[in-house]
């Protein structure tokens, strides 16, 4: 026996909760053993403290139906079953981002309420990019609708870094289809696309099969389904989705169809609605204040800009008519060497010096490249701007703005139509 075991002296100066923590940290009369975990590893402990402070425990260890003196554990590591017995010894809530999960589990298993609220409370406070996918699970589980709801709000807002997380990868396929379900991701729709790839691919390694077009689609299943392909483009659908077998012939057909805007009758299983997530957007101006006489001719305002950093692009603002209120018919693409974005044809009614015009979803922009933004107005007169700045800063978004060498209007760098540009990080 070692020294601690021996001691009669231990006792001395030590409330209950003490001489319980001395007691089970150095296994003094234990009276039942656990074998814990995958590897079995051995544990000692107390029937009567396990019993008074677990109804569980106490069923098992002296109920009608009590179970040997040695008990396997194999679904709680031994870590955090050490977590679960501090607690019912002596009241400590010692979780870690290592044993939280486990204790999690182990205080639901047996029933002790104080240490679930504990576990609970400190993955409430610990969700980040790299954690919220481990968090969402147990969550799940354990009907914690409350973290469930935290951890589903800071993934549609940082869906994008989330997906690039190892632990988005282990995403039980119900959890991953409930987040792609959801209206409300701040996410590009080819983004999930990839990431459905990419997790389907994940699970055909696990299971030792062929990563193939096939594998992977039905790995992915009816989650394909609430990819909103509609709202590509179609040189974008038929470059990227296309290349790939993971739809169908018959799919890809029946979405070309959609994306063209010929709607086919009958019902789909593909999701056709538009995700809504409302994202905190700014408005970046090129500063000028209106001047009166800018008319239109059929010929539409066209300029090119480049941004220093990724950013998405709602839409613009365009200067009002002279006389209110005024009416104006608008319609526009954003180009990068082709189309990258339609604006379909919009009808304004208004009498602001300037109104926004928005896409039906916003557009990512990268750095080192240029885009051209063009928009055919029909109405009345309207006022423009002169003396632009060529560049504006807001909130780390740096525009530089250049002129058209092409049918602009009279627009350029530095007059003209564009007021500002509404953005969002």
């Amino acid at each position: 026996m070692t020294e601690a075991k021996t001691s009669k002296n231990w006792r001395s100066g030590l409330n209950v909760a003490d001489c319980n923590r001395y007691m089970l940290e150095n296994e003094i009369h234990c009276d039942v053993s656990f074998r814990v975990g995958k590897e079995e590893k051995l544990v000692g402990a107390h029937k009567y403290v396990l019993a008074s402070r677990s109804p569980v425990f106490d069923a098992m260890l002296y109920g009608d139906l009590a179970e040997a003196k040695e008990i396997k554990i194999p679904d709680i590591e031994p870590s955090a079953f050490h977590v679960l017995l501090r607690f019912l010894y002596c009241g400590d809530v010692d979780v870690t981002e290592d044993t939280v999960i486990g204790a999690l589990y182990g205080a639901d298993k047996y029933d002790a309420d104080e240490l679930k609220k504990a576990a609970q409370s400190y993955l409430d406070q610990n969700i980040t990019t790299e954690t919220v996918c481990t968090i969402l699970e147990p969550a799940k589980l354990f009907n914690f609708e409350n973290l469930k709801e935290k951890c589903m709000d800071f993934i549609e807002q940082n869906c994008e870094s989330v997906f690039q997380t190892p632990s988005a990868l282990g995403l039980m396929k119900e959890t991953l289809s409930e987040i792609v379900s959801s209206d409300k991701l701040n996410i590009e729709e080819l983004e999930i696309y990839h990431f459905l790839i990419k997790w389907a691919e994940n699970q055909c390694e696990k299971k030792h099969i062929e990563k193939s077009d096939e594998n992977t689609r039905k790995e992915i299943g009816d989650i394909i389904y609430q990819v909103r392909f509609h709202s590509l483009t179609l040189e974008i659908f038929a470059k990227d989705v296309c290349k790939r077998q993971i739809l169908t012939p018959e799919e890809m057909i029946y979405l070309q169809q959609i994306i063209v805007g010929n709607l086919p009758e009958g019902k789909t299983e593909f999701n056709l609605g538009v995700r809504g997530y409302t994202c905190k957007t700014f408005t970046v101006f090129r500063g000028s204040g209106p001047r009166n006489g800018w008319d239109y001719t059929g010929t539409e305002d066209s300029l090119e800009f480049t941004v220093n950093r990724k950013v998405k692009l709602h839409g613009f603002m365009m200067w009002g008519g002279m006389s209110v209120p005024y009416t104006y018919t608008v319609e526009g693409k954003l180009l990068e060497n082709s189309i990258v974005s339609d604006l379909p044809s919009q009808t304004f009614h208004s009498s602001d010096f300037q109104f926004g015009v928005k896409f039906r979803n916003p557009v990512v922009l990268y750095p080192k490249k240029r885009y051209r933004v063009w928009v055919k107005l029909q109405g009345p007169t309207s006022w423009y701007g002169q003396n632009y700045k060529q560049t504006v800063n807001e909130q780390g978004v740096r525009i530089d703005f250049y002129t058209h060498n092409g049918n602009n209007n009279g627009t350029t760098e530095s007059s003209g139509q564009f007021p500002g540009f509404i953005l969002s990080l």
